[in-house]
């Protein structure tokens, strides 16, 4: 059952009345135009706050009116919530009735069970391995952390909210769940979180991905992916968005370059030898690999590409204006009308 969204007294209904005035919509029931397909006497409900918002719904009208998730103060209740409240009442009842019981018949119950605790796993979708999974597992080798519950995409909440909004639906698209993105109080580092048992299982067993400390573990490519140039080449995508930079380099900017860099020695000796094998990189060193020749960055662009609109930016205005942009005016662009309504993966 999907998760529900537990606003505070008075809040769905200021969520939707927000919905409606960022939308430009004339009523509630007109929100519907907007391909939601819910019932206007269902939205009704939501608007007089008698049931609670499911979360597709929710992320889906975030989206549509530009509303940031994370700064509101919003709770997320599994979908059986209703239930599980019934049925606390019920073992309470039932606690007064038989107190000497309930032990023999918990454990009888888990004796009976044939595998514990899968009951309450995220179902999702098993995707096959292709290029979207491919570049997802390269975001991950760049900017994540794994555990047997979590993955954690990390990145800078400034510059990187358009390229978290291209990962969710593309993790929606693979897993059929849609993941959280947050903000680090205090600080510019945005969480792209994905908290699914199964998905972390999925890429722990199918990929050999370890749990913990990925320098540590030596973690790298799939063999899988690298066997493969397709994939490759979409493994190298999310690397490089991730935890690779594209922009200006030396002190007036006359260089520019794209550059990998990770403290994972195993991991940057691959990723050379993919941009290597491509005749794109040209240096290599203890921390980073990469190349500074304007003609290997236009072939980057045109074999590898990019999802992350900072780079995409950055680079297009230097191949098409001859303008060299520092980081912090890459948001300027990003609202222009050619940017925003790019087809990702951007190739030339």
């Amino acid at each position: 059952m999907e998760q529900r969204v537990l606003f505070k007294k008075g809040k769905q209904r200021d969520f939707i009345l927000l919905v409606k005035y960022n939308l430009n919509c004339t009523s509630i029931r007109s929100i519907s135009q907007f391909g939601l397909e819910v019932p206007y006497s269902t939205f009704k409900n939501y608007y007089h706050e008698t049931t609670l918002m499911p979360k597709s719904l929710f992320d889906n009208l975030c989206h549509l009116a530009k509303i940031s998730p994370e700064k509101l103060d919003v709770k997320f209740l599994e979908g059986n919530w209703g239930c599980i409240k019934a049925g606390k009442k019920g073992m309470d009842a039932l606690m007064k009735k038989y107190p000497n019981k309930i032990k023999e018949w918990r454990k009888k119950g888990m004796k009976n069970s044939p595998v514990i605790g899968k009951g309450n796993m995220k179902k999702i979708k098993i995707p096959l391995l292709n290029e979207q999974l491919a570049e997802f597992i390269g975001v991950y080798l760049g900017d994540g952390t794994i555990n047997e519950y979590q993955i954690r995409i990390s990145g800078d909440y400034r510059y990187d909210l358009p390229y978290y909004n291209y990962l969710s639906k593309i993790i929606f698209e693979l897993f059929g769940i849609w993941p959280s993105i947050h903000k680090e109080k205090n600080r510019n580092t945005a969480l792209l979180l994905i908290s699914s048992k199964n998905i972390c299982s999925l890429l722990n067993k199918k990929f050999e991905i370890k749990y913990g400390h990925k320098i540590k573990n030596k973690t790298i490519i799939p063999k899988q992916i690298l066997n493969d140039e397709r994939l490759s080449i979409a493994c190298l995508r999310g690397l490089i968005d991730t935890d690779g930079y594209v922009g200006r380099r030396g002190r007036d900017g006359s260089q520019f370059c794209i550059q990998f860099g990770s403290h994972n020695k195993y991991l940057l000796e691959q990723v050379y030898n993919l941009g290597k094998k491509l005749n794109i990189f040209t240096f290599c060193d203890n921390v980073g690999c990469g190349t500074n020749k304007w003609g290997n960055i236009e072939k980057y662009f045109k074999i590898v590409g990019s999802s992350n609109l900072r780079h995409i930016i950055r680079f297009h205005l230097r191949k098409f204006e001859n303008k060299t942009i520092y980081q912090n005016e890459v948001k300027d662009y990003y609202e222009q009308s050619f940017y925003k309504d790019l087809v990702l993966p951007f190739k030339i």
